[in-house]
């Protein structure tokens, strides 16, 4: 029934009416139409005319809209929503009062009618107008249409969780990103800023231009890099501080409702008892609603900006390192650091960057928390502060040393991954030198070198997190006991049920904050540091074009004017050159950096326009160099380099193959021409292999072109270098590897007389090693080991010189095959991404990753027993922390009614659970870090180790993300079920609730868990092509700056990166929509609660207090432990795949290779015989080797020989035990090579691979890793392979071994040296002379002879020359023996298949 009340009791400001007038329950109608009406319309009109003068320029977005705001916009008007919602809910209370103010129901009647009208236009105004949007923007994220209420509720996430929960997710089915997460991968303005900081002292202050008021850092200030972030993204930083401060807000209106329901229940009934009871509900809804949403001041929409921000730092970041590689003096790259910064460092990053908005927020709380517990415990307070106060001072320290502390464990991790990824690229070298132990060992060592480097960090997080709970678990026992005993002397009143838990929420609302200031200093420290190395990288020397380029002489091809960036720097001042010259060199000396002797001295030379030109010399003269000076890539240069040419195709002597198909790498970055496509396929010999290819030019190069051969990979190189027609080639011995008959017709089809490249009319400048090409030249440069032009001419002039007349008569056949990255996957993976998607997002990982199973195989590598131990400290820890409250409510109910009594009692066990916490915080982070985390590190490494030498971001995950994410879900879980149970036994009623509330949980969990899982594994799978893309560059610079492709690879990293970042900032939207879902879960159980222990008799306990001071805490909990369980069941899928490895991976070593073998063995008298040796690769194909029987005596000197694919190299492979054999068998020194371990066999033989291999370490280490030669011994193997002046020029040999200083034919040169010290008595040699000059090819044959004279010498060759005074040749046809016999004797046979091999590769 209507309550009338007079009008003067209304028309007084209240705002609550008077006690007489509707029970004294309602504000006046004064207040509701001035505070809850006006106001609101005056501020909203403000804003809206705010926001119509910033639209005012843009264009209409909408074809149609009932306001102009609304047209000018993609998404509902904000202004319009916040007003209309805003005015609904005060409305309410007006609604309310006019039902009540008068008999006459006219009047309340028009009102809601004018009430359901704006219901009305609240919902029209929230429908999206994607469906009415302009074409240009119809396909816009979904965030970016989305209205104020959809983005604050994350309803926009809905449809991609019902995408996931009912199928499987792909990264096109995902979201596209909004306009400034997408501009963040280009950050042009920020490149910009960063370029334009000038050189100055710190305490200066300099204002730049593009960015008025704000002061620039200098470089020279070690955080310039992240100062300048934090300014460059100052708007989207501070988006975030409103919500933030909002939260606070809503945060400590709880101990103030809390300390009024335990009051109110206290309580005599009285009139308005009912109306209180209904009071405080709806206070209770609105506090824990607006703790989840209440118009975009909640916490899941404040840490939504901040995880928004972390989005387009990433972005900036990894666009900021990648273009600065691009522009990096190819001396300084080097792929573990570059690949560090992009994969440990940002994601370190990611991790502490959160915390930027609490370092603020932590102040503004404490300062609350304190002036709230001081109106409830008064001076008492004191004690608990100062308390408080030392252990913050004492952390703050600790945690800045923790956030240090990550520098030197990045640096090991970066050591590791550069030696892992070293040693994956040479895994067949590797195991032929039977050097797999020795880098096994080293990896080890490394590994845990990384483990102790970071048990510093550990240990320090170890101290932090109790000098935090020091002060968190002590404080209450302080302030309770203090102001107990502070009672009992002055005789005051004593503590209520009410002010105590008031004050408990308090201390406990105080905890966070504490916590985020002691962690701030770690993370900023982090954050600061792992900037810092970015910010070192990006002030590392730029390659620096020294050329001076001359003026045009011919018109822009349509090629480059496809290529917009194809000029890459002018000129500063054009000079005059010679019209017929491309290249004049004037005085020309250079080096690799600046503190290195010159490679290439006092060069003065010209090279014309439209000849081929090549450069012959020794091994190491310098040729590679020479290429590298007319591509302005050499670091340190004197002299006068004037070329005609910016651009130019660049093939390098190892084959630049990029991922994709064999089509994309010929093209490139150019149209495709069909025509001239196949004419230079044609010429480069590439159609017979694109028929035997699986999809022809469309196959998939792989990882490095490591599903091509050697040849394909370096004829693929080559016909890019033709496909894009430059007026300039330059070209790094491009025809060695490939066989006698394809390098001559290449070189008939492309340098002959009507070859392609007379054609086209190009300047081509050729390294080569193989003097016979000299004749396709127009022009030759001869250069000396020391790097200056001995000879220039014509290849007729120089063919008759007597300097060049024994090669002109011993014509030399190179033959190098280039490295096949067979293992580059595993270097991809090392880095932190799986190669191909289907690793990590088929079904069996993702359905596997939480398997029962898996939580085991973890268990059982870390160890039952510090398992054990560390569950049982969690569990007293949780006690500990979750216990104390209910101590506190036994204490008040005893204290209502004896109060001041007994307080040593009470308080003395409150202190005991206090430091229960402490002891059970220590040990469990004791355990777990320097226990659990160091075993696990090194089990799970040393498992992938032996089993599969396969390491991947597996690894990351293990000694980071599980650690932490599995400590916080264990902690979390058990808090949980305590909270829990608390909160339900505080009211049989609640109890009801306990299914339906674990049903939500369960719904919410399956629903969560189903995409989050897959959009994990998504985020996974986008990083594949990003880190691809970032390797290939990695490999590829000089190519790429030479092609004037910069550009192009820039735009492609920002579309990979902006593929990445969309399941990237996607996880981190859904686990905010968590947050939002758990908050209302909670809200809602916080309100069924209140309403039963306010409206129903016997509704509570005894514990009421306690439900309602852990239902503060229960929503954190809840989103923890979600959150972070996500986080378990992703890592695990590491765990998963180790398990999987160390299950399925079929062990290189047999259950029946368990023999030994004399130490001598294999003595000087042992003999290797085959025995009807049947081989294949997987056992089922079609056999390489077929029954092949053959012996070899002690001390003989046997080649085999054969064309590409005869079986030669499986021969040796068979040998060494690296290919099954499906029957027969093998005998060295009489014992059966199947009975005995691999690693045994292969390190009693020595064994020199193709490739040159080099371990990590001194140069002492790489020529004697056995460690049995004497210094003298070592001195003269290396002088005999003209290596030593070097070696001591660059240091000796304690000097860190750098075989990128040496050339190809060096390397080689060294790895036999390394062979000669060995006391094997066994020799196998892989093609160990190709790749080399005929004067080095001498040096080794020499070194061959001399050293393995009474040693038995098995060879495989292609350069039938080199073996002609061994005493046996074996030539190899389709796996089977064709010929056997003496070279020279088959030689005079007329009808000898070795004859006839011979005489082919010499005429070619």
């Amino acid at each position: 029934m209507p309550l009338s009340c007079p009008a003067a009791a209304d028309n007084a400001f209240g705002p609550a009416v008077s006690a007489l007038c509707r029970s004294g329950f309602d504000f006046t109608l004064l207040f509701e139409e001035s505070i809850l009406t006006i106001l609101p319309f005056g501020l909203s009109v403000c804003w809206m005319l705010g926001r119509l003068v910033q639209l005012y320029s843009e264009p209409a977005k909408v074809v149609a809209s009932w306001t102009l705001l609304s047209k000018l916009t993609l998404q509902p008007s904000t202004p319009l929503i916040v007003f209309l919602g805003t005015s609904l809910i005060l409305d309410l209370a007006r609604t309310r009062t006019l039902f009540y103010y008068t008999d006459n129901d006219v009047v309340a009647i028009v009102n809601a009618i004018g009430y359901g009208i704006k219901v009305l236009l609240f919902i029209f105004e929230n429908v999206e107008k994607r469906h009415w949007l302009y074409p240009r923007w119809r396909n816009v994220s979904c965030e970016e249409t989305s209205g104020v209420l959809n983005r604050s509720l994350f309803l926009w996430l809905n449809p991609l969780f019902i995408r996931g929960f009912g199928g499987k997710l792909t990264l096109e089915k995902l979201f596209s990103l909004d306009a400034e997460i997408d501009a963040a991968a280009q950050p042009t303005q920020l490149m910009e800023k960063w370029e334009s900081c000038k050189l100055h002292t710190p305490d200066q202050a300099v204002i730049n231009d593009m960015a008025p008021n704000l002061l620039i850092a200098s470089k020279s200030s070690s955080h310039a890099l992240f100062w300048l972030f934090l300014r460059h993204y100052k708007w989207q930083f501070l988006a975030g501080v409103f919500p933030r401060l909002a939260y606070s807000g809503f945060l400590f209106a709880q101990p103030f409702l809390l300390e009024r329901v335990l009051d109110f229940i206290d309580e005599h009934h009285t009139a308005n008892t009912e109306s209180t009871s209904y009071g405080l509900i709806a206070a209770y809804g609105i506090v824990y609603i607006g703790i989840a949403q209440a118009l975009q001041v909640s916490y899941a929409i404040y840490q939504h900006k901040t995880y928004r921000l972390l989005t387009l730092y990433r972005g900036s970041l990894v666009a900021l390192i990648y273009n600065k590689t691009l522009k990096m003096n190819v001396a300084n790259v080097t792929d573990a650091e570059a690949i560090t910064l992009m994969s440990a460092d940002i994601d370190r990053v990611g991790h502490s960057l959160p915390l930027i908005h609490e370092l603020y927020a932590s102040i503004i709380d404490i300062a609350i928390a304190l002036w709230l517990l001081y109106g409830r415990l008064g001076i008492a307070m004191i004690a608990p502060i100062i308390w408080i106060a030392l252990f913050t001072i004492a952390g703050l320290p600790i945690a800045g040393a923790a956030g240090n502390a990550q520098s030197p464990w990045l640096d090991a991790i970066e050591d590791r991954l550069s030696v892992t990824a070293k040693a994956l690229g040479s895994m067949k070298a590797v195991k032929m030198t039977g050097l797999g132990d020795l880098v096994s060992t080293t990896l080890t060592r490394l590994r845990l070198e990384e483990i102790r480097a970071s048990l510093r960090y550990r240990v320090l997080n170890i101290f932090v997190t109790v000098s935090y709970f020091s002060s968190s678990a002590v404080a209450p026992v302080w302030g309770f006991g203090v102001y107990m005993i502070l009672a009992k002397a002055r005789g005051t009143a004593t503590l209520t049920d009410g002010v105590a838990f008031a004050a408990l929420s308090l201390f406990e609302l105080m905890n966070q904050p504490l916590i985020h200031i002691v962690d701030g200093f770690e993370h900023i420290q982090t954050v600061r540091t792992s900037f810092g190395r970015v910010q070192e990288y990006l002030e590392s020397d730029e390659r620096e074009d020294y050329r001076i380029i001359t003026r045009r002489t011919h018109p822009v091809s349509d090629d480059e004017k496809e290529r917009p960036s194809s000029i890459e720097k002018e000129p500063a001042s054009n000079q005059t050159l010679d019209t017929d010259a491309a290249v004049t060199l004037e005085r020309v000396s250079a080096a690799y950096s600046a503190e290195e002797d010159p490679v290439l001295a006092e060069l003065e030379l010209s090279i014309k326009k439209g000849e081929t030109t090549m450069v012959f010399g020794p091994v190491g003269c310098g040729k590679s160099t020479f290429l590298r000076l007319l591509l302005g890539e050499m670091a340190s240069v004197v002299g006068t380099v004037l070329t005609c040419f910016c651009t130019a195709a660049f093939c390098p002597q190892t084959p630049w193959i990029t991922w994709g198909s064999v089509r994309s790498n010929i093209v490139g970055m150019l149209s495709f021409d069909e025509k001239w496509y196949n004419a230079v396929t044609q010429a480069c010999l590439l159609l017979r292999d694109f028929q035997e290819l699986s999809d022809g030019d469309q196959t998939n190069t792989g990882s490095r072109g490591s599903r091509l051969s050697g040849g394909q990979q370096m004829r693929i190189g080559f016909a890019r270098a033709l496909y894009s027609r430059e007026s300039v080639m330059i070209l790094d011995d491009v025809l060695t590897g490939l066989d006698r008959v394809t390098e001559r017709g290449i070189l008939e089809r492309v340098f002959g007389p009507g070859g392609l490249m007379k054609e086209m009319g190009s300047t081509v400048v050729m390294a080569t090693n193989t003097f016979a090409h000299l004749q396709f030249a127009d022009s030759i440069i001869i250069l000396n080991d020391k790097g200056q032009v001995t000879k220039q001419g014509s290849w007729e002039t120089i063919s008759v010189d007597p300097a060049f007349a024994h090669l002109s008569t011993h014509e030399q056949t190179v033959v190098t095959r280039r490295p096949e990255l067979d293992i580059s996957d595993e270097t991809i993976q090392e880095i932190g991404v799986p190669l191909d998607a289907s690793q990590d997002s088929d079904g069996n990982d993702a359905k596997g990753a939480g398997d029962l199973q898996i939580y085991a195989f973890y268990a059982r590598v870390a160890g039952a027993w510090p398992i054990l131990a560390w569950l049982c400290a969690c569990s007293v820890f949780v006690f500990g922390v979750n216990f104390p409250s209910v101590w506190l409510q036994k204490w008040m109910n005893y204290n209502a009614d004896q109060p001041n009594e007994n307080i040593g009692y009470y308080l003395g066990v409150y202190g005991a659970l206090a430091a229960l916490v402490l002891i059970g915080c220590s040990l469990a982070d004791t355990v777990f870090n320097l226990v659990v985390i160091p075993r696990t590190s090194k089990k799970f490494h040393d498992m992938l180790l032996t089993t599969t030498m396969k390491f991947s971001q597996d690894l990351e995950l293990i000694d980071n993300d599980l650690p932490k994410s599995l400590d916080q879900t264990v902690f979390q879980l058990l808090s949980a079920i305590m909270s829990a149970v608390l909160v339900f036994i505080s009211s049989g009623y609640v109890a009801i609730a306990i299914p339906f509330c674990i049903a939500a949980i369960a719904i919410i969990q399956l629903y969560y868990l189903r995409t989050s899982r897959q959009i994990r594994i998504l985020d996974i799978e986008a990083k594949a092509p990003l880190f691809s893309q970032f390797l290939e560059t990695l490999g590829g610079i000089s190519c790429i700056r030479a092609f004037g492709w910069t550009a192009h690879y820039e735009d492609n990293n920002c579309k990979v990166l902006n593929t990445s970042q969309k399941p990237y900032y996607l996880l981190w939207c859904i686990q905010r929509w968590l947050t939002l879902v758990l908050d209302l879960f909670v809200a809602g159980l916080a309100i069924l609660l209140v309403g039963l222990a306010t409206n129903i008799k016997g509704g509570s306990t005894g514990f009421l207090g306690v439900a309602l001071f852990q239902v503060v805490t229960f929503s954190t909990t809840l989103q923890v432990l979600v959150a972070e369980w996500t986080q378990v069941e992703m890592a695990l899928g590491a765990i998963s795949r180790i398990r999987q490895y160390v299950l399925h991976t079929k062990n290189e070593n047999q259950t029946g290779e368990v023999g030994t073998a004399p130490v001598n063995w294999p003595d000087s008298s042992a003999a290797i015989e085959f025995q009807n040796v049947t081989a294949s690769y997987d056992g089922e194909s079609e056999p390489i080797l077929k029954n092949l029987s053959f012996s070899v005596s002690m001390g003989e000197k046997v080649a085999i020989c054969g064309r590409t694919g005869s079986g030669k190299s499986s021969t040796i492979s068979a040998l060494l035990r690296m290919l099954e054999l499906d029957g027969g068998a093998i005998h060295v020194g009489g014992i059966d090579l199947s009975t005995v371990p691999r690693q045994l066999i292969r390190s009693r033989l020595n064994a020199v691979p193709q490739e040159p291999f080099f371990l990590h370490g001194s140069v002492r280490e790489n020529i004697d890793p056995a460690e049995v030669a004497t210094e003298d011994r070592i001195q003269e193997l290396l002088e005999s392979v003209n290596l030593w002046e070097l070696i001591q020029s660059r240091g000796g040999l304690d000097e860190d071994m750098n075989e990128e200083t040496l050339s190809h034919g060096q390397r080689q040169l060294f790895c036999l040296a390394r062979a000669a010290l060995s006391n094997a008595n066994i020799i196998i040699l892989d093609e160990a002379t190709s790749g080399v000059d005929q004067e080095s090819e001498t040096v080794m044959e020499s070194v061959i002879a001399r050293e393995f004279q009474q040693r038995t010498v098995i060879s495989v060759a292609h350069k039938l020359d080199s073996i002609l005074d061994y005493d046996r040749v074996m030539l190899l046809g389709n796996g089977v023996i064709l010929e056997s016999g003496k070279p020279r004797e088959l030689l005079a046979t007329h009808d000898s298949a070795f004859k006839a091999l011979y005489d082919g590769q010499r005429l070619g």
